[in-house]
């Protein structure tokens, strides 16, 4: 990924840059909960254990984790596919968010972008002054990556929550970060992709609550997890809360004419 300016940065994808967005966070989910799953499954947990007293520390987390999953009686392989699917949702999400972090120059060494000797730039300096072994290296540098911003965006960087009881193994990290280096920096300038990152990762659990012909009360909410572009919270705002604020304030006049901006302005209003 190259380095950003201001002047790069736009304000929302096109259509093809969504299509090709949605197509790699399709791939990204299918490859990490996989990965989530089949991890899970060697630990032991595809069925909920017997005697979880007799079970290692770590495993007992993993199944207190799982059983987070179940507040209402559900069984333990619908509480299992939930947890797996948070598990891949935090990695995935995370990964974007560092991908966009890394064009605008937020974070020094780059955490997600593969150099052909197979390390990343945080992860090359790791080996060099702290003498990690290659594979090590690679997933502390992105640990690491998610300490330091946990300090200001501990919803998604915090790693003392239950989703971050698992990683993705080395092979899997680095297939990851392939997929996100195959959309272009462009995109992940856009100030919406994140969003839309969400949207598409969520997008199989609404299309199958839209397959089902009622929804039962707790459906509703996740069958309305949309992102709402930017344009469409303006327009919004324009039209209630903005409206009455300059009327109250004597500054209707600078509500600007429609049709004085072009379709491209209003876009980037």
């Amino acid at each position: 990924m190259e380095s950003d300016s201001l002047s790069q940065r736009k304000a929302q994808l096109d259509k093809e840059e969504r299509e090709h967005l949605e197509g790699i966070v399709t791939e990204m989910r299918e490859r990490v909960e996989d990965n989530v799953e089949f991890q899970l499954t060697q630990k032991g947990l595809e069925d909920k254990p017997e005697d979880v007293d007799a079970l290692d520390e770590d495993i007992q987390q993993l199944v207190e984790a799982i059983e987070l999953e179940a507040p209402d009686d559900e069984s333990w392989s619908e509480a299992f596919e939930q947890y797996v699917t948070g598990v891949g949702y935090t990695i995935v999400n995370r990964l974007a968010a560092l991908g966009c972090m890394e064009v605008r120059d937020f974070i020094g060494e780059e955490v997600t972008v593969f150099k052909e000797n197979g390390l990343t730039p945080a992860a090359e300096t790791l080996v060099h002054e702290e003498f990690l072994l290659e594979d090590e290296a690679i997933l502390e540098a992105y640990h690491n990556a998610c300490d330091d911003l946990a300090e200001e965006i501990e919803i998604l960087f915090d790693r003392s929550s239950v989703y971050s009881l698992i990683d993705p193994d080395d092979d899997t990290f680095e297939e990851l970060c392939g997929m996100l280096d195959s959309v272009e920096d462009e995109v992940w300038r856009g100030d919406d992709v994140l969003g839309w990152v969400y949207e598409y990762y969520n997008r199989p659990v609404v299309e199958a609550l839209d397959a089902k012909n009622t929804l039962e009360p707790e459906d509703v909410g996740p069958a309305n997890q949309f992102y709402t572009p930017h344009w469409v919270v303006r327009m919004l705002a324009d039209n209630s809360l903005g409206k009455l604020y300059l009327e109250a304030t004597d500054q209707a006049e600078a509500i600007p004419d429609p049709e004085a901006l072009s379709p491209e302005e209003r876009k980037g209003r």
